[in-house]
């Protein structure tokens, strides 16, 4: 059992050794304020016009997905474009999430994401950029029903800490496509801590 972790680690530290680093421009003028996720310890922007529903709506969503897969991502925020009114981003907690099952379904993303053919193409890439020395990227395309899903995981430590959603119509990919960049560009370690003194 321990010869296996060990493989496993050594497996994961070869993976992470050869990832290279993309260039991604984050472009302020494209995004919202910045958002600071003190449990997640990092910070963030959302692309402009992207506005944070309440986060009683998101945790009963949230809470009906759990239930629904005790090993599912912890959904913490949703973000509803208000521009074009069809787009979205999520930001999900992975830290719950034991290793081997996000592992598992990133080997086998195709049948993982796309159990009833939904999607018609779905690209898997890694990449580091920034903070973040291991990116995973599923892009998922489907021309038929006009959608488009791309899904980020940020690592740490060799291991999934959060993951984030960005879903919209196809068709305005490219429109979008500087917007999400320059967020997934955004992200960064943050590991300021507030303290309040009592007086």
């Amino acid at each position: 059992m321990r010869t296996n972790l060990y493989i496993l680690l050594f497996a994961a530290f070869l993976l992470t050794s050869c990832v290279k680093e993309r260039e991604m421009r984050c472009d302020d003028g494209l995004l919202g304020n910045e958002v600071v996720n003190t449990d997640l310890m990092i910070a963030y922007k959302a692309p402009a016009g992207y506005k944070m529903l309440s986060q009683t709506f998101t945790d009963s969503v949230a809470a009906q997905e759990l239930a629904a897969n005790p090993f599912s991502e912890r959904r913490i925020t949703i973000y509803l474009d208000t521009l074009i009114g069809n787009a979205t981003m999520c930001l999900y907690d992975m830290r719950q999430i034991p290793y081997e099952k996000t592992e598992d379904r990133l080997d086998f993303y195709f049948s993982t994401y796309n159990p009833d053919g939904t999607w018609e193409n779905i690209e898997k890439n890694i990449f580091k950029h920034g903070d973040f020395k291991k990116i995973v990227e599923l892009d998922m395309v489907s021309t038929q029903t006009n959608r488009r899903l791309l899904k980020y995981y940020f690592y740490e430590d060799g291991k999934a800490q959060f993951s984030v959603d960005y879903f919209m119509r196809n068709d305005y990919y490219n429109d979008l496509q500087p917007f999400i960049e320059s967020s997934v560009a955004s992200f960064k370690k943050n590991y300021d801590i507030v303290i309040d003194v009592l007086n």
